[in-house]
């Protein structure tokens, strides 16, 4: 760390150095313009005037010459779109094979934003055409949470009605908050190294990692609404389970219940009510444990199948739990006034 201490010029301005070092890094010279972003933290950021959106247009190159691993190679190429590469190019020096030109063709289907802007015999370029400043996290967040209810309400549908059409639609939403949530780690790594980026969205950095943190806890209960549809299919379309049904779309209903209770208190403003909202998850994840007492002495696929579905209502509670509690943090981490003390 680099401690520099404020001087005064012209008897009202207060001037600081720059480290030399960073300066030639940069390629900083005389008179030229440096943006100063002030945090809401009371810090403040420095920045070339030429790092402005610098990340759109910065390139990442895949080498694919021998690869046959068509998972290996999707891995990659979702790994350099969510990292922020505005540009990825996929090269060979060969001939591009099939495999790769299918994977590239999947990632382009999956991916929000990404396309094909130019594909020659051994080299494919992809870019991003979406503007992360009209594309607001918030919003990314807020229809990850409702396609992800709409899953959990599916699989109670599922068991009320008898009916196993719903889970053909679970599983196909699901594809889509992955997507959401591969936007959002884009995103938020993006907007972590472009300063410039984030002032434009009127955004900043605890804004951004709460939004990440709430998508990936999301994205983690849409991960456990499939398994349940996957779970459930043993009990559906037998009459002789009636019960054991309607049961299990009871502790559904009331897991949805605390889910959309938790992410409502998220942009609420009372500690105490998300406290609640946590407690009140905690004891549902200990009673959707009573669901394993309905299947003493029954089939063990369908013994299997219901304890492996109260493994995952229980750990929705958990993760709604945890919904709350990260909204504790963030209402305490909000004051009208700030006091900042030295410490000498």
């Amino acid at each position: 760390m680099d401690i520099r201490r404020v001087q005064m010029t012209g008897g009202s301005s207060f001037i600081v150095t720059l480290p030399k070092d960073w300066a030639e890094s940069v390629g900083l010279k005389k008179n030229d313009p440096l943006r100063l972003n002030p945090q809401q933290d009371g810090s403040i950021i420095i920045t070339t005037a030429d790092s402005a959106d610098s990340s759109t247009c910065v390139t990442r190159i895949i080498d694919v010459e021998g690869l046959t691993d068509a998972n290996f190679i999707f891995r990659m190429l979702v790994g350099a779109y969510m990292s922020g590469f505005g540009l990825i190019e996929v090269v060979s020096s060969s001939r591009l094979s099939n495999t790769v030109l299918d994977v590239v063709g999947k990632m382009t289907q999956m991916a929000i934003g990404i396309e094909i802007i130019e594909e020659y015999d051994n080299k494919i370029v992809l870019k991003d055409l979406v503007d992360p400043s009209e594309m607001k996290m918030g919003k990314s967040v807020e229809r990850m949470r409702v396609l992800v209810r709409n899953m959990l309400t599916d699989v109670t549908s599922a068991l009320k009605e008898n009916d196993s059409s719903f889970i053909d639609d679970i599983i196909a939403r699901d594809g889509d908050v992955d997507r959401l949530g591969w936007l959002i780690t884009r995103h938020t790594n993006m907007f972590q190294r472009d300063v410039g980026l984030l002032k434009r969205i009127g955004m900043d950095h605890s804004e951004i990692t709460s939004n990440y943190t709430i998508s990936r806890i999301i994205e983690r209960i849409g991960d456990h609404a499939v398994l349940m549809s996957k779970n459930i299919r043993k009990i559906i379309g037998h009459e002789g389970h009636n019960d054991l049904r309607n049961e299990a779309a009871k502790l559904c209903d009331a897991t949805i219940s605390v889910f959309a209770k938790s992410f409502a208190t998220i942009s609420g403003s009372d500690p105490k009510s998300a406290s609640d909202c946590a407690n009140e998850c905690r004891d549902l994840s200990e009673i959707t444990k009573n669901l394993n007492e309905y299947v003493h002495g029954k089939d063990p696929d369908i013994s299997l199948s219901i304890n492996l579905m109260t493994s995952s209502l229980r750990r929705i509670c958990e993760y709604s739990m945890d919904l709350a509690e990260l909204a504790i943090n963030l209402i305490m981490g909000k004051s009208e006034k700030k006091v900042v003390k030295r410490v000498s």
